[in-house]
């Protein structure tokens, strides 16, 4: 990036591929629903376009930093952490809105929040609860964990802190070898800030204990939590 032109012609780039994007998703889940294609791909092509705008903003920000590395740099930074909290929600909201079960309707618990999804936004979802209509940001999924049951099929989606030296690709390899996980929903984990720390989204076939699952991975010394929090 040489100029403030050069710039402008970034964004309108980046735009540009969005809306081209955004035309090819809707064409792509067209044909697929007239051909009756496993939902598998239906959630591959939404989770395409739900990552692509963050992604495209990180492309932004970095050309803008490239015009000033110093000047723009910091003013990046003071910006991120001015804006911490609603970014935190946005990052969350993207691994918890990939989810196929994500949907309205579907009913979420969360430590003592229980209640139906009536609204999914950007940084956070309403749920109707006993008491009413409740606003849940996305990060106070991560701190409490949270499961998620379809109110069509009766299957379960779960999020759960794992803690252990073993190796991310094995970790994966071991959750996918065990019977109650649904392999139609491919588990998600995500490597957190604090050293050897984990959050295992994952999905039980119906009907299933969750609790075999976890006595699994105690049995491969794998430490489980509901929150980040593990005791030393």
């Amino acid at each position: 990036m040489n100029n403030w032109n050069d710039l402008l012609t970034l964004i309108l780039i980046v735009f540009a591929i969005y809306l081209i994007l955004s035309l090819c998703i809707f064409l792509i889940l067209k044909q697929l629903k007239k051909r009756r294609i496993n939902d598998y791909y239906f959630t591959l092509i939404r989770k395409v376009r739900l990552f692509y705008k963050p992604s495209g903003w990180l492309i932004i920000l970095g050309g803008f930093i490239s015009l000033d590395p110093i000047t723009n740099g910091l003013l990046a930074l003071i910006l991120g952490a001015f804006f911490f909290n609603p970014m935190r929600n946005y990052i969350s909201g993207l691994f918890i809105r990939a989810s196929p079960m994500v949907v309205a309707g579907t009913l979420v618990q969360a430590g003592k929040i229980r209640g139906r999804i009536n609204r999914i936004a950007t940084l956070g979802m309403v749920l109707g609860t006993d008491q009413g209509e409740r606003w849940v940001w996305y990060s106070s999924f991560d701190r409490v964990g949270f499961t998620l049951i379809s109110n069509q099929t009766n299957v379960q989606q779960r999020a759960i802190y794992l803690k252990t030296p073993l190796k991310r690709e094995y970790i994966l390899d071991l959750i996918f070898s065990h019977p109650v996980v649904a392999l139609g929903q491919a588990p998600n984990l995500k490597s957190l800030d604090q050293i050897n720390t984990y959050l295992l989204h994952y999905t039980l076939v119906k009907g299933t204990q969750n609790d075999d699952f976890i006595n699994f991975l105690h049995a491969k010394e794998i430490l489980t939590n509901q929150t980040e929090k593990f005791d030393n």
